[in-house]
């Protein structure tokens, strides 16, 4: 007996229905909403600000920094003035420059490590929901155990095994991030995949890579963006303290962490040194935690209608 092959008609039918479900043919909301949202949420505009200050200052650091980073500036220990905005540290360098040029080396530990986790973290996620069973207890047993572990302690172990370098602790950080974005990943999985538009594309033939790519995929990515923009402020908490202990970004290379854990040793002397590098790692912290809230009141809907 012959099946029938759908008509042109149920063919739009479905798509019609996984569009109106919020299915993979769902557009994105558009910027003037976000923009909105932004407006009625001054938590979320300071962390944008802060956030796109950071990226700029990042950006245009050679051209801002006053001094090299290593360069000695005339006078050592000098405190916080015109001349020097910082101060200088104990071998005689701007700290100004030095947390400018740090900015670089931080961010470009962040933002690496959060993408990597992502790129894996994500499919993994969205197989171990999809698939299910078997697949999906041994995934959460693994994750169990990994969720177990001591962070920084793990962190430390790995970056010790591996050797300090910046490829070594981009690397670190995204593995201590994957399971955590492949769990963020794996629970709308569980739900959209029981949806209607999901199983109507199942039953008109549609291969399981397909039904996640087009159908999955556009209504999970709120949550993992959130997760991300959380996650580059753990970063950058995670490089600070490898930085800290010696662990992370190598002297005489620039660092928020490397230049905090040094200038504790002579802070008796100048407690600027360390209060302008701790200063700024907070100021980060706090920039992308604003903004990671900002974006998780902009994709809940129970949120949104309240407003």
């Amino acid at each position: 007996m012959r099946m029938r092959r759908p008509s042109l008609f149920a063919l739009l039918g479905l798509r019609a229905a996984s569009r109106a479900s919020g299915g993979g043919g769902a557009r994105p909301a558009g910027s003037g909403r976000f923009v909105d949202h932004v407006r009625r949420d001054p938590a979320t505009m300071l962390g944008l600000v802060i956030v796109t200050t950071l990226i700029l200052v990042a950006i245009f650091a050679p051209w801002i920094a006053t001094y090299e980073a290593n360069q000695n500036a005339g006078a050592i220990l000098a405190r916080p003035g015109w001349e020097y905005p910082f101060g200088t540290n104990f071998q005689g360098r701007d700290l100004f420059s030095r947390v400018v040029l740090g900015s670089r080396n931080s961010l470009s530990v962040a933002f690496p490590s959060v993408a990597l986790a992502v790129a894996i973290g994500l499919p993994v996620g969205m197989l171990v929901g999809f698939i299910g069973g078997r697949v999906d207890s041994a995934f959460l047993r693994l994750f169990d155990i990994l969720f177990a572990l001591p962070t920084i302690l793990f962190a430390i172990a790995l970056v010790a095994y591996l050797g300090p370098s910046l490829e070594n602790l981009i690397l670190t950080i995204a593995i201590l991030y994957i399971p955590r974005v492949a769990m963020v990943a794996r629970g709308p999985t569980l739900s959209v995949k029981t949806r209607e538009f999901v199983l109507a594309a199942r039953s008109f033939g549609a291969g399981s890579l397909r039904i996640l790519r087009q159908h999955i995929l556009p209504n999970i990515m709120a949550p993992v963006l959130v997760e991300s923009s959380l996650l580059l402020s753990e970063a950058l908490l995670t490089e600070a303290a490898l930085s800290f202990l010696g662990l992370g970004v190598q002297p005489p290379e620039p660092s928020w962490g490397a230049d905090l854990g040094k200038g504790r040793q002579f802070m008796e002397l100048g407690a600027h040194q360390v209060i302008f590098p701790g200063l700024m790692i907070m100021v980060a912290v706090f920039g992308f935690n604003l903004l990671g809230d900002g974006l998780r009141d902009y994709f809940d809907p129970r949120i949104r209608r309240q407003r």
